[in-house]
């Protein structure tokens, strides 16, 4: 301690001062400090103590210029530079902040509590990869440090890394086991996981002890509303994988109304089953068209005020309400911002969100989320809609698939979804490629197909590949498969094929991930499947859904990806090898099964599709026992990707607009003759 010119007299005023600090009682600190100051005005002690006394008052403008004193007087002061960085933070500043915990960090590069510092200001400053760096370096010289164990757990969740983040809250929790922050952080974690019964005791923990906490409330009400089951009898078992017992109830309800609604989802479980072939669907879907739909009474060409000429400028209409979407906005959106507006004049007709993004993009906008059918009938009559593409598809709900059976454009193409038969005569071409549907199942369809050169949907833009960990087997000793398609896809041939490869690659986890596994009766049921035949339960994970981005990071903890069959997944299977995991799938027996395939011989990847179920299980072993081919795998594949035709934006929006001027000249052409295409 100084003593100036004021002598004792100073000596017990700080000495006042000081006590009134160590009881809490601010104002007569900052009181007691003043006198010292008026006797002794470079009292460099009581300019910090007034600082951190206005600190705790909330006064931080007044602590800030105090703190600035002490540093004036004493420049290498680690106390009053880490005090100024504080309230600095506290003012909303983190740059000046990140300034004064650089030069601590200069002057005691060994302080695990300014690596936590410059961390929790760059944290403010949303560069979380810096601020994992300096926070990981505070725990490496101090490992029990609580607080840096929590900013790590909220840095892995701003990263979109949920697993990680749990692991640091449950070393943390063991730390500091009262803490409040710590269960509602594990909670909001286990929520982004898909996990919402898993979360509630930890907020229930923090409520009994403080009711009146708002983050607690907010995330249980969350987590109550995830665990509700709001979809009928028939839709939970087929979201459940159990579609022959759906098949049951939904021949049931149609028997009962023989609704296009009702029907729809009948053909559902028809594409999902595998009792039922694309052969099958297609005669279910013409023998109730034929029942129902007077297809006798659709317009004929001559009925529409088009003008018939080859190379005009033609007028296409997209409809659909997932045009921004997660896939929407990778595939959609892309072609949006890149087609030939001196080719094509186009017409959105969105039924759900997204109008802001949509709006700049496109020649016209049309909101018809508040429209009949019957309104949206007339408007695409009076757009004069050359071409309607339907991205919805016919059991993809909502749509205007009624609407649309009226024939409101004299073109109309089922598109983007499936690739598989409306089977209704009021569409009149399909768009697929040569992969997924052969020239000979042609007769599976009543459109007339045109073919993609390269992939039917859209090329996905999906901007840079990442750098991406190692897989995860390197760290943890064991392979990790996983499949994060929805369960419906998930029958009992995909589950026993599932058994087999776990029995045959010990030690080996099962990652599940769908939005049906939010649910803890429905992990119970799928476990006990696997207990039954003789896997024991914790080599399987299982999760609800998460975020976008959160799911991609998940893709962190698996070795291997696992496609589904007879379904296939498509974007599930873009999304894992974007992610560096490569896919086993199996090239299926119709357009339902080779949806994968497709995307993997566009990647260059031909090598993992398999022939048969054997095939696929021995491929499947064969990448879980070479470690180091996997991380050869997870380095490259993204690259690959990236460099295929396939995710080549302009070129896809380039054919995609010459296969339509085809299907137009094809419409004049066969029109003219009296022959319209099937």
């Amino acid at each position: 301690m100084q003593v100036g010119t004021g002598g004792e007299e100073v000596v017990a005023l700080w000495e006042d001062a000081r006590s009134f600090f160590g009881r809490g009682q601010w104002h007569e600190t900052i009181s007691a400090c003043q006198q010292v100051l008026e006797l002794e005005l470079e009292h460099f002690e009581a300019v910090l103590l007034v600082g951190k006394a206005a600190n705790q008052l909330g006064q931080y403008e007044l602590a800030e210029s105090f703190f600035r004193a002490a540093v004036s007087l004493q420049p290498e002061s680690v106390e009053a530079i880490s005090e100024l960085g504080a309230v600095l933070l506290m003012l909303k500043q983190p740059d000046p902040a990140l300034e004064c915990y650089r030069q601590v960090l200069r002057l005691h590069p060994d302080s695990a509590q300014t690596n936590f510092d410059i961390s929790t200001a760059l944290f403010d400053l949303g560069k979380m990869d810096e601020a994992g760096a300096y926070c990981q370096a505070a725990l490496s010289l101090q490992p029990d440090f609580g607080a840096a164990q929590i900013r790590m757990a909220m840095i892995h969740f701003q990263l979109d890394d949920p697993h990680r983040s749990l692991e640091m809250l449950y070393r943390a929790q063991q730390l500091m086991p009262e803490d409040l922050n710590v269960l509602n952080l594990i909670a909001l974690n286990k929520l982004a996981l898909g996990l919402p019964d898993e979360a509630v005791p930890y907020l229930d923990q923090v409520l009994a002890r403080l009711p009146s906490d708002a983050f607690a409330t907010a995330r249980l009400q969350e987590a109550r509303y995830g665990i509700r089951e709001s979809l009928s009898a028939k839709e939970v078992l087929y979201s459940s994988g159990m579609i022959a017992e759906a098949e049951i109830l939904a021949r049931e309800e149609l028997a009962r109304e023989d609704s296009v609604e009702n029907h729809n989802f009948l053909l559902k479980c028809y594409l999902a089953s595998d009792r039922h072939s694309a052969r099958d669907y297609f005669q279910e879907s013409r023998a109730w068209a034929q029942a129902h739909e007077h297809e006798n009474a659709l317009p004929q060409p001559d009925k529409f005020r088009n003008k018939r000429i080859p190379n005009r400028r033609l007028r296409v209409g997209i409809v659909g309400d997932y045009f921004v979407g997660v896939i929407g906005m990778y595939t959609l959106y892309p072609l949006f911002k890149t087609y030939d507006r001196n080719k094509i004049e186009l017409y959105c007709y969105n039924f759900g969100p997204g109008g802001e993004y949509l709006r700049p993009v496109l020649d016209h906008y049309r909101d018809i989320s508040q429209m009949s059918g019957d309104d949206f009938f007339k408007l695409v009559r009076e757009d004069v809609i050359d071409i309607m593409l339907d991205i919805n598809g016919r059991i993809r709900t909502p749509n205007y698939f009624e609407t649309l059976l009226r024939q409101p454009a004299p073109i109309q193409i089922n598109w983007y979804n499936l690739p598989c038969t409306m089977g209704v005569k009021a569409f009149n071409y399909a768009i697929t490629d040569a992969y997924c549907v052969h020239p000979e199942e042609e007769s599976d369809y009543v459109e007339k197909i045109f073919r993609m050169p390269i992939g039917t949907i859209c090329a996905w833009d999906m901007g840079a590949p990442s750098v991406l960990p190692p897989p995860p087997c390197m760290e943890k000793g064991y392979v990790t498969f996983g499949c994060f398609a929805d369960f419906f896809k998930i029958g009992p041939d995909v589950l026993n094929a599932w058994v087999r490869l776990l029995k045959r690659v010990p030690h080996a986890r099962l990652y599940l991930k769908s939005n049906n596994l939010r649910l803890r009766a429905e992990r119970e049921r799928v476990a006990d499947i696997f207990i039954t035949c003789g896997i024991e339960p914790e080599r399987l994970i299982m999760e609800g859904l998460s975020s976008f981005e959160q799911m991609r990071r998940c893709y962190d903890w698996v070795d291997v990806a696992l496609d589904t069959f007879p379904y296939s997944s498509g974007s599930t299977t873009i999304n894992a090898l974007w992610q560096g995991v490569p896919v086993i799938t199996i090239a299926g027996e119709d357009w339902r099964g080779r949806s994968a395939a497709a995307v993997m011989a566009g990647a260059q990847l031909d090598e993992f599709v398999a022939h048969d179920v054997d095939d696929y299980l021995d491929k499947a072993c064969a990448l879980a026992a070479s470690p180091v081919r996997l991380a050869g795998l997870r380095a490259t594949i993204g690259k690959r990707m990236a460099a295929s035709p396939q995710w080549d934006v302009k070129s896809f929006a380039r054919n995609f607009e010459n296969c339509l001027r085809m299907i137009w000249q094809d419409w004049l052409k066969t029109t003219a003759t009296g022959k319209e295409g099937r």
